[in-house]
């Protein structure tokens, strides 16, 4: 797997996400490589030049109760229907963990109905009440609060996940 900066991404590499995004996620189909916000960071895997998985990273720090936490935001896994089941997706979450741990980053955080999958691979489930700047097609609609029920943690410097309000200081994934 590689991360690249946003800025570095190729046009060919751009199409190549926005297919694959949109395959994967026929119900939030949009005509460019993101849904909501140009992530910071992507993260891609080719097999014989054939883009396999990609992920999106938001890094940024997010309040929960009186804490503050340094994040590493997982937006849009997908990985290509045809290697589906083949470890793959998994794969890229033991990678990114791998590059997480080395960095100053608390917590690798992600939004997803998955629930076996993330805690089978280290997440924690989370259900807390989270405020988020609510964006559409690049208008903001201001904050929303709510109970969420989908956020999926994992430590990558040996915090604990404290108790609390999740203010994602931002958009969510």
């Amino acid at each position: 797997m590689d991360i690249y900066p946003e800025i570095e991404l190729s046009s060919v590499q751009h199409t190549e996400i926005e297919t694959l995004r949109n395959k994967s996620f026929p119900d939030h189909q949009v005509p460019r490589s993101y849904y909501k916000q140009l992530p910071h960071l992507r993260a891609v895997k080719y097999q014989d030049s054939h883009l396999v998985g990609y992920m999106g990273l938001d890094y940024r720090t997010i309040c929960v109760g009186d804490e503050t936490y340094k994040v590493l935001g997982v937006i849009d896994l997908c990985i290509n229907d045809t290697f589906r089941g083949q470890g793959f997706g998994t794969s890229m979450l033991s990678e990114l963990s791998d590059y997480a741990s080395g960095r100053d980053v608390d917590f690798i955080i992600l939004i997803s109905e998955l629930h076996d999958f993330y805690i089978a691979n280290g997440f924690q489930r989370i259900n807390a009440l989270n405020s988020w700047l609510r964006l559409h097609e690049h208008k903001n609609y201001g904050v929303a609060v709510e109970q969420v029920n989908e956020l999926y943690v994992k430590s990558v410097s040996g915090k604990a996940w404290a108790n609390g309000h999740v203010d994602w200081l931002g958009y969510m994934y």
